[in-house]
């Protein structure tokens, strides 16, 4: 559970919140006892132990004649993490590209995974090519016998080891050991790097976990075959353990592509030893050291092609810019909206500018900020407003309205015409329109008749 949280902390966010480490060491050790737990009940394990438990030799793990090793292991792991992490990119890319092939794996999205699926199970199948790279193991099987502390081969020939169980997948009669594990690395590293493509969550740890530990595996077969009774120290002679190779590999890696250092910690907890934590931390220093000068993070690749929001590390030799603040770098030039602004405000402040999205303020005087506008809802706003057939619809309601006000001030002074007239009594009079009616009727009480 432990290194499980230093690893979110680490892959997830650059500035970590405090109160969120209760919460992941409580969900990570809930997790972790039930996971366990449920084995010992279905009987796969006698009690709670480690995941992948090794049983490498406590009293003389390694050498220190052979910490150059481990640092090679390093830098070349830091290297391949890159290299994966540029693999990764450049597939994505192509398969963007391809507007066609785009296109169609839009509609039938599940035909990419179903694709990907068949060509790496028909070249992992078993009778087939699979039986080069032990092609009928698990994944869990594969680093169970990668963190094997026996040597499987001696100066590169297969008959010394006496392949017991689930190690004779590893075993070939018509190559050696080398030639397998070379395969496995060179096959599982590019089908890793396809499979990590698909919209599919598979997951991308465990894949380059598994190839670090073969490629710490095949350095140490070819250590223990460099040097078969041992590298001699004083008058003791102690075999090399293949096996401890795999682990610090298998750190190093995983790593070197995630560019954190709390793998070293995850070995620790999935072997249940520490034996080998010097070189270790070695390895996974100078991996991530290597790694990240040449290329992100896996999950801050994924993060650029999909073009979401994040904040990148600024690297080596750019402390300098941790100084800058938002006040030297930011516009103060810009156009604005106000709240009480008219339609000819707003066509300047478009005419004026490029921005795509217009700050919304109170007034001129208090700069207040209220929110913004996007630059094609103004464009809209105008179209609709000062378009000729709202213009005419606009000027026809105001021709209108005038001629209802006329016609109801000349109602009114007829009526007051009327009652001011003479006493003598009022004529009968033919029922005309109301228009020619209207007309008659005198523009002021001075042009009355008397």
């Amino acid at each position: 559970p432990m290194p499980g949280v230093l690893f979110s902390i680490e892959v997830t966010s650059t500035f970590f919140a405090v109160r969120n480490y209760w919460r992941g060491f409580f969900a990570a050790t809930f997790s972790a006892f039930i996971f366990r737990v449920l084995a010992v009940w279905n009987k796969d394990e006698e009690t709670i132990t480690a995941l992948f438990k090794t049983r490498f030799r406590l009293d003389f793990p390694f050498d220190l004649q052979e910490l150059p090793a481990f640092a090679v292991i390093g830098i070349a792991s830091g290297f391949g993490g890159a290299l994966f992490v540029y693999l990764n990119r450049k597939i994505v890319q192509f398969m963007r590209r391809q507007k066609t092939i785009n296109r169609f794996l839009m509609k039938k999205r599940l035909l990419f995974p179903a694709l990907v699926t068949l060509i790496i199970s028909t070249l992992t199948f078993p009778p087939g090519f699979g039986q080069f790279m032990a092609g009928q193991l698990t994944q869990k099987d594969t680093l169970v016998t990668l963190f094997d502390n026996q040597t499987w081969a001696k100066q590169g020939l297969s008959d010394e080891f006496e392949y017991l169980g689930i190690l004779e997948a590893w075993r070939h009669p018509r190559s050696n050991i080398f030639v397998t594990l070379v395969v496995f690395i060179l096959m599982k590293f590019w089908m890793s790097a396809l499979a990590t493509t698909i919209p599919v969550p598979c997951g991308a740890f465990m894949p380059v976990f598994v190839i670090g530990a073969a490629f710490g595996r095949l350095v140490g077969e070819s250590m223990a075959a460099w040097f078969p009774d041992g590298i001699h120290t004083d008058s003791n002679i102690y075999r090399i353990v293949p096996g401890g190779y795999a682990v610090v590999g298998a750190a190093a890696l995983s790593g070197a592509v995630t560019h954190t250092v709390s793998t070293a910690v995850i070995v620790f907890e999935l072997t249940g030893q520490i034996s080998h934590i010097l070189p270790v931390m070695i390895a996974v220093i100078l991996a991530n050291a290597v790694a990240q000068s040449l290329q992100p993070s896996l999950y801050d690749s994924i993060i650029r092609i999909k073009k979401l929001p994040y904040l990148p590390e600024l690297g080596w030799g750019h402390h300098e810019k941790y100084n800058v603040r938002v006040e030297d770098i930011m516009v103060r030039d810009i156009r604005y909206v106000t709240l009480n602004c008219k339609y000819r405000d707003l066509q300047q402040v478009l005419h004026s500018t490029k921005m795509k999205n217009l700050p919304l303020v109170e007034s001129a005087e208090s700069m207040i900020l209220l929110g913004s506008i996007e630059r094609t809802q103004v464009g809209a706003l105008l179209s609709n407003q000062l378009s000729p057939h709202r213009r005419l619809l606009t000027l026809r309601q105001k021709v209108l309205s005038e001629d209802g006000h006329r016609l109801s001030d000349s109602s009114i002074r007829f009526q007051i015409s009327t009652e001011t007239s003479s006493g003598t009594p009022a004529r009968p009079a033919l029922r005309k329109p109301l228009k020619p009616a209207l007309k008659r009727v005198p523009s002021s009480p001075a042009d009355s008749p008397p």
